[in-house]
């Protein structure tokens, strides 16, 4: 094996290694994010502690690494601060300066909590027939109930979450009803346990929260709430109406249906209207787009083995990709629900065209450059045009009739020779027209040669100049 093939095969090994290589590297090795969730041990930190295992067992190629926080205000500084590559945030609270959206995780639910009003005093017994009853009054004592937000001014609630973005919500709807946080006494607790000790310390007239819809700690701490007498929990709508939407995109107006709280009794006992507005799933900025492309692709993969377990799973949710959303997509998330939307042929349009129109210019390059690191069949054909060359040149000298039929028998043997590479593949099949020329052409020099040799005396061959 000479030198030349040797470094041939040598680049060639080391030209597939390369490209193997970076393939891998851009396709198929694993990456891992770190994912800033919040509240730690909630229904959500549980779900993607689930997804993270799952990537890990069944090697996908975007791997979670779970950086539990306190709350959503922890988790937008620490994208912001680029802790993080993932992170929550809430919609109606902050947005991370360098995250862009990736996907709804769920919608929330704002909900004002009070106590029903007391049942009627019973009439007193009539004293003579056909006197009418008194109309019954309510139990003295007993605070008159709430009808609206409006209604708060002078009362006592508990505004229940961990970090400030329940209450700079309850501020925020204060705000526009026309109260100061002054005029309202508001007691911040974290816990369903605080909650209660709250309501034992002193009587409270409301409970003021923002959970995920369907999330089991919203009748938990609808249940810790102590209504006296007969009383019992009731929600207060918070249809806020247009205006309030149209200041806040974030928000919108979310209709409960009856018992949806999972509450005895059931809450609410007839369908209500109340305020929404989702959390996010956002990326940093400055992810590139394939990653997170993948990301978001085994997000709502992975989701669908993991609903029946996790129901946090169930509520995840497709941004909207029109120009008029309120929240930014990332280009790699955008990338993913465009390519959801597509049909193959739109899907797979460059990719199409690339192999029709170019193809051939690739196939070309590829045998070009075949044959520049594997000359073997380029040699074999000069060395066989050189025969022939030779052996014409022969002919025009021979001097006997028995030196032309020693030329006769060496293009034979050469003719058999080249038929047999051909047949091995060692020598192009485009070839055969050039060579059955130059085998035209030394059949015609021998003819010529015969027939000069039988008609008269051989001329000696011409004489080489030195």
């Amino acid at each position: 094996m000479s030198r030349r093939t040797i470094a041939g095969l040598a680049a060639l090994v080391a030209l597939v290694g390369l490209s193997a290589g970076t393939y891998w590297f851009f396709n198929l090795a694993p990456i891992q994010l770190r994912m800033a969730v919040a509240p730690a041990g909630s229904e959500t930190a549980q779900f993607f502690a689930a997804l993270a295992q799952t990537a890990d067992r069944e090697n996908y190629r975007v791997r979670l690494a779970l950086a539990p926080l306190t709350n959503v205000a922890e988790t937008s500084a620490a994208i912001d601060a680029g802790d993080v590559d993932l992170a929550i945030a809430r919609a109606d609270y902050r947005i991370p300066a360098t995250g862009l959206a990736v996907a709804i995780l769920h919608q929330n639910v704002a909900l004002l909590v009070g106590c029903s009003a007391p049942p009627p005093a019973p009439a007193p017994a009539t004293s003579r027939a056909g006197s009418r009853a008194r109309p019954a009054t309510p139990a003295n004592g007993q605070p008159a109930p709430l009808a609206g937000f409006a209604d708060l001014k002078g009362r006592r609630v508990v505004v229940v979450g961990r970090g400030p973005g329940n209450p700079a919500l309850f501020e925020k709807l204060a705000a526009y009803h026309g109260l100061a946080v002054s005029d309202i006494d508001v007691v911040l607790a974290s816990s369903v346990a605080e909650v209660a000790a709250a309501m034992a310390a002193k009587r409270t007239d409301a409970l003021f929260m923002a959970f995920p819809r369907g999330d089991a700690v919203i009748g938990e701490t609808i249940r810790a709430m102590g209504c006296t007498g007969d009383r019992h929990p009731a929600l207060i709508p918070l249809a806020e109406g247009n205006v309030f939407q149209a200041r806040n995109r974030v928000f919108s107006a979310v209709e409960l249906v009856p018992g949806e709280l999972g509450t005895n009794p059931l809450l609410p006992a007839e369908a209500i209207s109340t305020l929404g507005f989702p959390s996010l799933l956002v990326a940093r900025r400055g992810l590139p787009n394939a990653i997170v492309e993948e990301f978001t692709r085994q997000l709502f993969t992975q989701r669908h083995g993991l609903m029946s377990q996790f129901p946090a799973a169930g509520r995840i949710e497709a941004l909207p990709t029109d120009r008029g959303s309120a929240f930014t997509l990332h280009p790699g998330a955008s990338r993913y629900y465009d390519a959801e939307e597509k049909g193959f042929f739109e899907r797979y349009e460059t990719l199409i065209y690339v192999i029709l129109f170019g193809f051939s210019g690739i196939l070309s390059a590829v045998v070009w450059l075949w044959r520049y690191l594997f000359p073997r069949r380029q040699n074999l054909v000069f060395h066989e045009h050189h025969v022939f060359e030779d052996l014409i040149a022969r002919t025009r000298a021979a001097s006997s009739i028995a030196e032309l039929d020693d030329i006769v028998e060496a293009m034979d043997r050469l003719l058999g020779e080249l038929s047999q590479n051909m047949l091995q593949g060692k020598v192009d099949i485009e070839m055969k027209p050039a060579f059955d020329i130059m085998s035209d052409r030394l059949t015609a020099a021998i003819a010529e040669r015969r027939s000069a040799l039988l008609s008269g005396p051989a001329s000696p061959p011409p004489l080489s100049v030195t």
